[in-house]
Formats: structure tokens, sequence, C-alpha cells
């Protein structure tokens, strides 16, 4: 069953580490095979040819360049004709917006993939609604609320992100801490996210500078891609220095290593102040042995328990302090929630768990397509 996966790929977040995910995971646990068509080169576009998949360049598709949108339907359309997929998969409202009305002309079952809820009213949401779906797959429950809103016709699945990750060698989790320049003593605390001020770096980092007296440290990995982005890396690093804590934060950038930094980590963190639609980090980080320490809101509650980690309100600076206090300071604590946190997102996540269900959901369409 060939299903071609259709992303703009112009940035790298969680959509995209799905996708790459998907292309380390062909054939397991189904019949599924995967195609990909991207609309920008970048990394995702690299790290799928890395992983051998097949990927279908689209061109530089952008909004305010009318040609280029001609350009790549015409390329889709071509593809569409010259070969067999049972389905293809638009990756949020924006490529759904562009590319759904080619897919449907073309008489392929035509699924949205909704990552992140839909308030429906931008213009990219409003001209997704306006081209029907037969299929829509929601990464969370909390996504699931705003379907409707999207596509109010069509059926809805819900269907958590496939993420692969594993437990690291003494030697692998050694070897990134001395580059690090952690001790054996610190505890490490590891956010590993896009630069957004929302992911609530800040927060993060202030709820750190309460506990002075633990032997703590704190990796930021993540780069910013966009210019509110840089903005926010700016204000981190303002943050640090004024609270003087350059000695105890180390600002990474851009890594493609986020499973050797979790191997090297004692806990995950990441403060939000809006909603994580689903949180694939988190679950790498759980997969990982690695408790989560977030904010009790959008997906995160669906993948991090108390049996794994810790959930706190959100804007609560010493409630999160407090719970960063409570797992920084009890190593028997944080292995106890380690160990939980694998066998808990495995049953979620694991490739193949997450796999027969998305193809299940794609083959009731292309039955019901084809009848």
């Amino acid at each position: 069953m060939r299903v071609l996966h259709i992303a703009s790929g112009r940035l790298y977040g969680g959509i995209e580490r799905m996708l790459t995910t998907l292309a380390e995971s062909t054939g397991i646990g189904s019949m599924l095979r995967f195609d990909f068509a991207v609309a920008a080169a970048g990394r995702l576009d690299e790290e799928l040819r890395e992983r051998a998949a097949e990927v279908i360049p689209l061109g530089n598709v952008r909004l305010s360049r009318p040609a280029s949108l001609l350009r790549a339907r015409g390329s889709l359309r071509d593809l569409l004709r010259g070969r067999h997929y049972a389905a293809a998969v638009c990756h949020a409202p924006w490529s759904h917006a562009i590319f759904g009305g080619v897919i449907r002309t073309s008489g392929v079952p035509c699924i949205l993939w909704q990552h992140d809820r839909a308030p429906g009213t931008s213009l990219i949401e409003r001209a997704s609604r306006n081209i029907g779906a037969d299929l829509v797959i929601c990464n969370s429950l909390w996504t699931a609320q705003t379907a409707g809103t999207l596509q109010p016709h069509a059926p809805r699945r819900i269907v958590y992100c496939p993420v692969t990750s594993g437990r690291a060698t003494d030697e692998d989790r050694a070897a990134i801490r001395t580059a690090l320049g952690a001790s054996a003593a610190d505890v490490v605390v590891l956010a590993a996210s896009r630069i957004e001020p929302w992911k609530g770096h800040l927060e993060l980092i202030r709820a750190l500078a309460r506990l002075p007296a633990r032997r703590w440290m704190l990796w930021v990995a993540g780069g910013a891609q966009r210019p509110h982005e840089r903005a926010c890396a700016a204000a981190i690093e303002a943050e640090v220095r004024r609270l003087g804590l350059e000695a105890r934060v180390k600002l990474l950038g851009e890594r493609r290593d986020v499973r050797r930094l979790l191997a090297g980590a004692d806990l995950l963190a990441q403060g939000n102040v809006q909603p994580e639609p689903f949180g694939v980090v988190f679950a790498e980080s759980l997969l990982a042995g690695v408790p989560v320490v977030t904010t009790n809101m959008g997906g995160a509650p669906e993948i991090v328990t108390e049996c794994c980690g810790r959930l706190v309100a959100p804007g609560d600076v010493a409630a999160f302090a407090g719970a960063l206090d409570e797992l920084i300071s009890n190593a028997a604590l944080r292995a106890s929630l380690g160990a939980a946190g694998a066998i808990h997102a495995a049953a979620l996540c694991d490739p193949c768990v997450v796999l027969p269900i998305l193809e299940a959901a794609l083959l009731s369409v292309s039955i019901k397509t084809a009848a």
C-alpha cells in the first residue's frame, strides 16, 4: 500500500521529525510504503534522503509567488497520474489548501493530517476547509477537538505520532556529558525544541534559577529559523546573563543529535505557555528513559502522566520550580519514572503500534473511495 506524504519542508519541527520516523519505519508492522513530496529544500529533504526515502521535490513553493504554486501543482498532478497511490496525505492546512484540489481531481483519496488545533479563521484554514478531505487524522485528542472546524463532514481518526528512541549505553552517556562539560555530579536538564516564545524557555530558566543550591546544568537545543525566533533566542541569552547563569546554561543551537543529548540528560523540561499539540520530544524522552516535566495543557497530558513525569499549571513558575527540584534532588525517583516512561510511551508511539492503526485508517478510506 503506497502512500504519498506532502509537506512544506521549509521549517523543521515535530511534523518533520515524524516524517523522518515514517521513512525509517516503512514496512514495520504494516504493508505501508511511503513516498514524500516536499515543497521546499531544507533539512527535511536532506534527512529523508539520508534514510533512502523516495523524495519528490515540488520546487520552492511560496504563496507570494503564484507561479511557484502553479508549477508545484503541475508536478504533483503528473506524479499522481504516473504512479498508483492508495492515498495522498497533506500535512497541515497549508499543504492541503495548496495541493488538496489536485489530489481530489486525480481521484486519489485525500487525507488531511492535522497537527495542531485550528480556529478556522486564517486564510489558509478557510481555503483548506473549502477543499474536502476524505479523512482527517489528528495527532492527539486535544487537536481533534477542532477537526470539525477544518473539515466538518470528514471522518476523523486519532493517530499518535510514531516515535523511535532507545536507552543509551554508559559510554554514550559519558561521552556527551564530557563533551558538553557536565560532571558526574551534575543533573542535566534538557530542553529540545524550536526556539518559539510559547515553548517556555524563559519560564524554564527562571524556574531553575530558584534552585541555586542544586547541582543542575541546562542544555538548550534548538535553532532559530524565523525572525521572531531569533528575537526569542536573543531574549534567552539576555535572561541567562541577567540571572548570572552562564556557567550553568549551555545554548547549543540547532542539533541533529537529540537522541545523543537524551543519552546524557537526566530529565527533559519544557515550560509551555501555550499548548503543545502533541510533543514528539516528550515521547522521545520517555522512550529513552528520561522523565519529563512540562505544563498541564494541550496534548501533553496524553503522553506525560504522574507515572513518568510531572505536569504543572501553566504560568506557575513556583510550581514548575518545585517539580524540577523534586526530580533534580531524587535520583531514585528519576530512575523509577524513566523506567515507567519507556513502557508508557512505547504503548502509545512505537511504530509497531502506530503503523497498523494508520494502515487501517487509510485502508478504510481507500476501500470507500474505490467503491
